[in-house]
């Protein structure tokens, strides 16, 4: 079966955001643009795009916070918890981002971008991963933007 986004897009560019958090942790950050489809709208930007995307982040733990849960349970997947939270301020940061070209012979060629800006950062105090290492959340705010390219 042909998927809509085959043979209309290119992967361009992509990169790693992080964040360094007060603790001394670092998060990576990645965003991956899954599918992008061509709306049945005219809007003051030209073209209108509905643009999908999927996140993630990994965690490179500070000593100090891998000491602040080592004798905590582990939360079991996909569990949600609402108490344990604390933020932590962002020190340092990157945006993670991903370019593709999409090619439709109806509206022609363009470049689509999708940022994600870090902008907050929590962990639990009252459980670990199951990896063993603290449980971090990232808020961020994500920047969705395209150009025609001239051919």
């Amino acid at each position: 079966m042909d998927a809509y986004i085959i043979g209309k897009v290119k992967f361009r560019n992509a990169k790693l955001g992080y964040v360094r958090v007060d603790d001394g942790s670092v998060i990576i950050l990645r965003v991956a643009i899954i599918d992008v489809r061509l709306q049945d709208v005219i809007s003051p930007f030209g073209v209108e795009f509905e643009v999908n995307v999927t996140t993630g982040i990994t965690v490179y733990p500070s000593s100090n916070s891998l000491n602040e849960v080592k004798n905590k349970p582990t939360i079991e997947p996909g569990r949600i918890v609402k108490e344990g939270w604390v933020q932590v301020n962002i020190v340092e940061k990157a945006s993670a981002h991903e370019e593709i070209v999409y090619n439709d012979k109806k509206v022609g060629t363009y470049l689509v971008r999708v940022e994600i800006e870090p902008i907050m950062v929590s962990k639990n105090l009252l459980y670990k991963t199951v990896h063993g290492v603290p449980w971090y959340i990232v808020r961020w705010v994500p920047k969705v933007a395209w150009s025609k390219i001239q051919e």
